[in-house]
C-alpha cells in the first residue's frame, strides 16, 4: 500500500473489524489505490499502536459492539481523529456515520458497482465528501432522528423480501422444478419497481378477495401465513391513507 506523507499518518484509513463489509471495503480501497490497515481482536498490534498512524478509524463490526468499542477506544487515539462507523441505525457523538444503500455477499464486486452505490450521512456532521475525498459515490443525508425508521426499511425492502424469495425457491425445489424457473419473473418484479409508476400487480391489486382467501386457506400450515395477513393490512391501510389524502 502507498503512504500518506503528513503528520505521522503512514495510511489513510483504519478498518476495524474483517467481516463482509471490512472485505468490501478493502476490495474497494485497493481497486482505487487507497491506503488502508486492518485490526481485529486477534491482530498481534494494539489497536493504539497501528491506529495512531491512520488518517481516519472505519469501524465496520457488529451493531451491537459499534457503540461500546467506540466509546471504549475513543480517547486511546488523537482527538484529531476522524471516527466512522457504517450502522444505518447508530448515531453517535464520537463518529460520522455513512451507510452504503446495498447488501454486501462474501462474492466482492467490481469498481464499477462500488462507485454505483450510495451512502447516506446524517445532516449537520461532516460531509461524505470530507470523509472519503478520494470516492465519488452518490450520496444524500438524513436527520439523526430518522435513522431507525430508515434502517428498518432497509431491512423490510432487503432482508424480508430475500427471505420470501428463499422461501419461494425451496418450495419449487421441493415440487422438482429449479429456481431458476422464477428468475425471468424475479427480475420483471425489480424492473417494474425501478421503472414503472404503479409496479403492483395480481390479486390484491385487482382486490380479488375470493382469491386471496383460497391462499391464505392454502398457507395455513406454512410460517408465512401471518406475513400474507401483515402485508394485506398494510395495504389497506395505505390505500385508505391515499384516498384521504386525495380528498383533501
Amino acid at each position: 500500500m502507498r503512504q500518506v506523507p503528513s503528520n505521522n499518518i503512514q495510511y489513510s484509513y483504519l478498518i476495524v473489524g474483517n467481516g463482509k463489509l471490512s472485505k468490501h471495503f478493502q476490495n474497494y480501497f485497493s481497486l482505487k489505490n487507497i491506503s488502508y490497515k486492518v485490526w481485529t481482536r486477534s491482530s498481534e498490534e494494539a489497536f493504539q499502536s497501528i491506529g495512531q498512524y491512520a488518517g481516519s478509524i472505519l469501524v465496520l463490526i457488529k451493531d451491537d459492539e459499534l457503540q461500546n468499542f467506540i466509546e471504549s477506544n475513543h480517547k486511546k487515539l488523537s482527538t484529531y481523529k476522524t471516527w466512522i462507523h457504517c450502522s444505518g441505525m447508530l448515531s453517535t457523538s464520537l463518529a460520522e456515520s455513512v451507510h452504503p444503500l446495498m447488501t454486501f455477499t462474501d462474492e466482492l464486486y467490481d469498481l464499477k458497482n462500488y462507485e454505483s452505490i450510495c451512502f447516506i450521512t446524517e445532516k449537520g456532521r461532516k460531509s461524505f465528501k470530507e470523509l472519503f475525498p478520494e470516492l465519488k459515490n452518490s450520496n444524500y443525508q438524513i436527520e439523526s432522528s430518522e435513522k431507525t425508521l430508515y434502517h428498518a426499511f432497509c431491512v423490510l425492502s432487503g432482508n424480508f423480501t430475500t427471505m420470501i424469495w428463499q422461501f419461494f425457491f425451496d418450495y419449487l425445489k421441493s415440487k422438482n422444478l429449479p429456481e431458476s424457473a422464477a428468475y425471468l419473473y424475479l427480475t420483471a418484479v425489480t424492473d417494474n419497481l425501478k421503472i414503472n409508476s404503479a409496479p403492483l400487480t395480481g390479486p390484491v391489486q385487482r382486490n380479488d378477495n375470493n382469491t386471496i382467501k383460497k391462499h391464505l386457506e392454502s398457507l395455513s400450515n406454512h410460517p408465512v401465513k401471518n406475513i400474507y395477513i401483515s402485508f394485506l393490512e398494510a395495504y389497506n391501510k395505505m390505500k385508505k391513507e391515499q384516498v384521504i389524502e386525495n380528498n383533501k
